[in-house]
């Protein structure tokens, strides 16, 4: 793992998967400025979602989850009013360990959790993930997905991070993607999604 800060974006039910696309729309003075402060650090943001179930909405500072998405800034739209479109890539996750500051917007003093990519020829994940994909495509088969799009799953395989894209795309309940992206195991992260797929297909 590696420590460094990092400004925290907190939302609610957002959630920034390592090797996913997110675009913003920044508005609020406090993050227009926390714009400012990323195209002088490294381009670098974290998205925090914010606990609804303790949410206050005159709570300036509201409680986030400790483990996160973190990213880079690959597009950013300036508008005339201030205003700015941005687009967001999924780089990580990270843990939170403190604050380096709250005001007028948080940077987060993190641990950035190292990938590990030694699971890719674990026979039970391979299984696991093979059912995985197999069971993804019949829900996007269900939901109208083109067929180019179906086949373009298997290139999965290769991509860095294939449990969280996958938990990214599919529409569950967002504590069950959540508990996905801080799982720190990651056959035990596809073991959940497969138990999740699996029970979306007999939903169907």
């Amino acid at each position: 793992m590696s420590r460094t800060t990092i400004p925290i974006f907190p939302l609610p039910e957002v959630i920034l998967f390592p090797g996913t696309f997110l675009p913003l729309h920044i508005f609020e003075p406090r993050y227009r400025m926390m714009l400012d402060y990323c195209s002088e650090s490294g381009e670098e943001m974290a998205i925090a979602p914010i606990k609804m179930e303790h949410f206050n909405p005159k709570d300036p500072h509201p409680e986030i989850e400790t483990i996160f998405g973190w990213g880079t800034i690959v597009r950013k739209d300036p508008l005339p009013d201030g205003r700015s479109n941005i687009l967001l890539e999924g780089k990580g996750i990270a843990k939170l360990e403190s604050y380096e500051t709250m005001d007028p917007f948080r940077i987060g003093i993190v641990e950035k959790i190292e990938p590990n990519s030694d699971y890719i020829e674990d026979q039970l994940f391979v299984e696991t993930f093979d059912r995985i994909l197999y069971l993804t495509k019949r829900i996007l088969l269900s939901e109208g997905a083109k067929e180019d799009l179906i086949l373009r799953m298997n290139d999965l395989w290769n991509h860095p991070f294939p449990v969280d894209f996958i938990s990214s795309i599919l529409n569950f309940n967002f504590q069950k993607k959540q508990e996905i992206l801080a799982h720190p195991d990651q056959i035990a992260k596809a073991q959940l999604l497969a138990n999740i797929v699996e029970e979306m297909n007999l939903g169907e």
